[in-house]
Parts: structure tokens; sequence; C-alpha cells
């Protein structure tokens, strides 16, 4: 098991047992991910180590795996350790928080929301295989698309960041770091 599977499954085991630990009114359909593991909330450990494990095992990974299409890929990971290490906002408003860490988490997970798609689009633009572009492109237009309906749809936004992160962890865990190289000439 390369150590990006074990970091997907860690992250998904944390999101889904999110309704076990997370505060009350905490909703799967309308909060975000980040909210799991918001400042001052309970189980919040939970949710920050997961990003952690995630971040560091595809940055470890494509390390190991290096090759220059390997970069964003490795920022994503290092983008996601470091979010993990900053907390979001509470939802409930009467929770003290301090801002800056939840501006530093919500500037790392957009540069790494930036980093998979230049990533993505990079593979759809490089690879040889036709039916591998097309996924890499489709899947660059949802780490776009998607995150724009959230704002669009708040109150939906938990769900369709969940529907993203699944396509984008089903991408990761059989085509990365193997199946990012360049060619061989």
């Amino acid at each position: 098991m390369r150590f990006t599977h074990f970091g997907i499954l860690a992250f998904v085991l944390a999101v889904i047992a999110g309704p076990l630990y997370a505060v009350p009114g905490y909703s799967s359909v309308r909060n975000l991910i980040s909210e799991l593991s918001a400042q001052n909330t309970q189980g919040n450990w939970l949710m920050s180590s997961a990003f952690i494990v995630l971040g560091l095992g595809i940055a470890y990974d494509g390390a190991r795996a290096f090759s220059v299409r390997q970069l964003p890929f490795i920022a994503f990971g290092a983008f996601m350790l470091l979010a993990g290490l900053f907390s979001h906002r509470p939802i409930a408003t009467e929770v003290p928080y301090v801002q800056w860490v939840h501006s530093a988490h919500s500037a790392l997970a957009t540069a790494a929301g930036v980093s998979i798609t230049v990533g993505l689009f990079w593979q759809a633009g490089t690879l040889q295989a036709s039916m591998p572009r097309v996924i890499a492109g489709l899947l660059a237009f949802v780490c776009i698309a998607f995150p724009l309906a959230m704002l669009k749809f708040p109150e939906v936004q938990g769900l369709v960041q969940r529907a993203m992160y699944v396509l984008v962890f089903v991408w990761l865990f059989y085509s990365y770091p193997l199946r990012t190289h360049a060619p061989r000439i």
C-alpha cells in the first residue's frame, strides 16, 4: 500500500465518522469537511490529523517517485498537511476562535485546490493515452466547477465538496504517483 492510499483511507474514515464527533448542528450536506477540524470543538483533532496524514502521504509518494510533473501533486500534499496544522472557524458563532488561524487554513486549502487543479491540467495536456488525458481534464474541470457550485449553493456545499473529493481521491488512488510521470523517450 502506498502512503497516498493510507492517507486517503484516513481522510475518508475521518469524514465518514464526522457526524459522530462533530458539534451539534453539523450537517454533511451543508457543512464543509474543514469544519470538522474547527477550532475549539470536540474531536477536531481527528480531522486535523487526517489532513496531515493525507498531505504527508501524497507529498512523500510524490517525492519518492519524483518527476517534474509530480510537483503540483507534491505541493497539493504539502498544502493539505499545512492546512491540518491550522483550523477552520467553528460553525457555532458563540465559540471563540483565532481569525488568523482560520485565514491560514482557508489560504492553504485554496492553495491545495489550485495545486491539484494545475496538476490535473498538466496531466491532461501531457499524457499520451487519450482516456487518461480526458479523465484528468474532466477532473481538473471538476476542481473548478464544484467549488463554484459550492459558492452558488451553500445549502448543499458539503455534499458537493464530498463528491469532488471522492472523484479526485479515486483518481489519486489508482493513478498517483505511478501514472503521472512523463513518457519515456
